[in-house]
């Protein structure tokens, strides 16, 4: 029996919604024996994604409070896994950097991340790879103009 496009798309919500839980429930695999929170590796993601950046910065991005987003950091600084500098434009203000220890830890969490997605991807096909690949790109290009068209609504 074929499926309208409406139950297609439904079907397709269902199984980004099971594909993405299953993958965060990854997540922990590849965090273990690592010494920081699921939260604080994205902190860390957005903070080498958005370097220099502020506290607050950070704080309106993550949609957190600054006391969380303080909280977060004094752990990444803790483990000398962030560097904080002074803004040369403003010294009163500081700035957050990824030093080099979690550059580090980055590209092994990354490295780990990526052998699982091998492993999950290796029985499709090229054909499947390749609709894949366009889907995907499809979806980030439309993303990024909602993303545009946004920034654009908010200034």
């Amino acid at each position: 029996m074929d499926m309208t496009r409406a139950e297609l798309i439904e079907a397709l919500f269902e199984t980004m919604d099971l594909a993405k839980r299953t993958m965060h429930g990854h997540m922990q695999i590849v965090l273990s024996g690592c010494t920081i929170s699921r939260t604080q590796l994205e902190l860390l993601f957005m903070i080498r994604h958005h370097q220099p950046v502020t506290s607050k910065e950070l704080a309106q991005k993550l949609q957190l409070t600054p006391g969380a987003i303080s909280q977060l950091t004094e752990g990444l600084d803790a483990q000398f896994l962030i560097k904080r500098e002074v803004d040369p434009s403003d010294r009163r203000k500081q700035t957050l950097r990824i030093s080099p220890q979690g550059n580090e830890l980055l590209k092994a969490l990354d490295k780990r991340r990526r052998e699982v997605m091998k492993h999950v991807m290796q029985d499709l096909s090229d054909e499947e790879l390749a609709v894949w690949l366009r889907i995907q790109q499809k979806l980030t290009s439309e993303f990024q103009q909602l993303h545009k068209q946004d920034e654009r609504n908010a200034a």
